[in-house]
């Protein structure tokens, strides 16, 4: 192949992720049992033999940083991932093209053919010597990666048009109006590096002082005037932008068949490996149809859910459809519906008390009751415990609930049920 740099944009806030990006970078945030979003994207980069990557970090870089170091320590003759923060001090990336543009000195060090540009938080098995080979054939200046979304969705996502020969003839972000296309932007981007170069700086320019954008400025005038194509791809990709899409791309993966095949040997995943004895369903544990990864102690009952690795579930509790994320250590007789759990520390295990209490209530289903701060991105009956949360024993907490992170016991003040929609947030702390 070419010499090929891939720029990975991986430091997103997420906020739409709520409090699953408290602490962390939406790259970061944890996913099928064992995995980080990132992960997806950096293995398919190794997969595709793509030697050189630009990792460019800013949202809480240290939580990326330290995956960085567990899961991705790469020997150099396989691949060189090198870590991208802006140069000044106080200086950010404003957006996905002020953040390749603020690090043009890189790409001009590297000096490759052409400039892979991926984002850090879609989950896909994607082989991008493929993508690569059709801008080659094509003779294209830009390649943008895209595939077909309900048209219900359209108004997420970058939408184009193209000729019969899939070179891209309109170009929309995030229409407000019905538009009679279903060819959404991945967001994934070929460029010949000088094409890439003249185009980042004519669009620095133009912005008078607004950061250079990928999606409102370049893409809409390149298709003007250089060979801008779509490649379509058919596989499986999803947007891990709000909490439906984490929740459910997250339940695919317990299908009979899932889409996402993470079990493919030809594309292995890599990821932290974890020093973990085996799970162990105990005398009264039970499962169906689930996920249950390392460390994990099963004596209640768990169906169509994902336990992450350490998770402790005592006897009598019941999980159903939900994401249990590691250490969580659930109380006898608890009963948890469609709900995410997010981390806690082994401190948990350490005292041999359950951070989520006995005889709780959490979650349901079909409720039209929104969430009273985040209406807009909690309405679908998800209830988020958040990282290092506590529930006292007999609490009941409704649906499209918010438990903040740090929230203590105490924290609830006597309260022992927490209706539909509403919220628990610690007593002296601001999140």
């Amino acid at each position: 192949m070419a010499n090929i740099l891939a720029m990975v944009l991986a430091g997103g806030e997420g906020n739409r992720l709520l409090t699953l990006t408290h602490r962390r970078a939406k790259p970061v945030v944890l996913f099928g049992g064992m995995y980080r979003i990132i992960d997806f994207v950096l293995s398919n980069i190794i997969n595709s033999k793509i030697a050189d990557v630009g990792l460019l970090l800013q949202y809480q870089p240290d939580s990326m940083l330290k995956h960085l170091s567990f899961a991705w320590t790469m020997d150099r003759a396989i691949a060189r991932i090198d870590i991208l923060f802006p140069h000044r001090a106080h200086e950010a990336y404003e957006s996905p093209a002020d953040a390749v543009y603020k690090r043009l000195d890189y790409l001009l060090e590297k000096n490759p053919t052409y400039v892979l540009v991926v984002p850090g938080d879609y989950v896909s098995i994607i082989d991008y010597r493929k993508i690569i080979k059709f801008h080659e054939d094509a003779g294209a200046d830009m390649t943008i990666a895209a595939t077909e979304v309900d048209r219900s969705k359209t108004h997420h996502f970058g939408m184009m048009k193209t000729n019969a020969a899939d070179e891209v003839v309109e170009y929309i972000e995030k229409p407000k109006h019905d538009i009679d296309t279903r060819l959404a932007s991945m967001g994934i981007y070929v460029f010949n590096l000088n094409v890439l170069v003249r185009n980042l700086i004519e669009e620095e320019k133009s912005r008078y002082g607004e950061p250079a954008s990928f999606t409102f400025g370049m893409i809409p005038r390149m298709i003007k005037t250089e060979k801008v194509m779509a490649y379509r791809f058919n596989g499986y990709w999803r947007d891990i932008g709000t909490i439906d899409s984490y929740f459910e791309s997250n339940l695919e993966l317990i299908k009979i068949m899932p889409e996402l095949n993470i079990y493919d040997i030809k594309s292995p995943l890599r990821s932290r490996v974890r020093f973990e004895p085996p799970s162990k369903i105990c005398e009264y544990g039970s499962i169906k149809n689930s996920v249950i990864t390392q460390g994990s102690l099963i004596d209640g009952h768990v169906e169509r859910s994902i336990i992450f690795p350490h998770v402790k579930v005592d006897k009598g509790a019941e999980i159903y459809d939900s994401l249990i994320m590691p250490n969580n250590h659930i109380g006898e007789g608890t009963i948890i519906n469609r709900s995410i759990l997010d981390t806690v520390s082994r401190a948990q295990h350490f005292e041999g008390k359950p951070n989520i209490g006995r005889g709780c209530r959490i979650g349901g289903y079909d409720c039209d009751v929104p969430n009273s701060e985040f209406s807009d991105k909690l309405n679908t009956s998800i209830t988020l415990v958040s990282m290092e949360a506590e529930v006292p024993d007999n609490t009941t907490i409704g649906r499209n609930c918010v438990i903040f992170p740090d929230v203590r016991k105490d924290d609830f003040r006597g309260v022992r049920e927490i209706p539909d929609g509403e919220n628990v947030r610690p007593v002296e702390h601001k999140f």
